[in-house]
């Protein structure tokens, strides 16, 4: 695991929560799961570290996007793709997660950037 001095940037895990919204439909919000210290590194392919752009490319004739940061964060039960980490006014969707060294030590999460709503 990396340094706790490294771990610097308090984030919030968030999991999606669908609500009806009596027209057959439903809202979509996010519910607080947890407070967590995390690192975040920049992996725009090629961009300054200050860049918080992503890039977009066209994979079997649909628009995907790029994974813009990976997250570094102490182990925890429970993450999974689909949710997402808000620091500040940004968050961060949950893409792909690896167990750093399979040893529930820590866990590696590769996101995409997006608005915090």
């Amino acid at each position: 695991m990396k340094s706790v001095s490294r771990l610097r940037h308090k984030l919030t895990l968030q999991q999606e929560t669908q609500t009806a919204d009596g027209a057959g439909g439903y809202m979509r919000t996010w519910t607080n799961v947890a407070d967590l210290w995390a690192e975040i590194l920049s992996v725009s392919g090629g961009a300054s570290s200050g860049s918080r752009g992503g890039k977009e490319i066209l994979f079997a004739g649909q628009l995907q996007s790029q994974v813009t940061h990976k997250i570094l964060l102490r182990y925890r039960d429970g993450v999974i793709p689909g949710m997402r980490l808000v620091f500040e006014n940004r968050a961060f969707n949950i893409v792909y997660l690896a167990d750093t060294g399979e040893n529930r030590d820590a866990l590696e999460l590769l996101v995409i950037e997006g608005a915090a709503a």
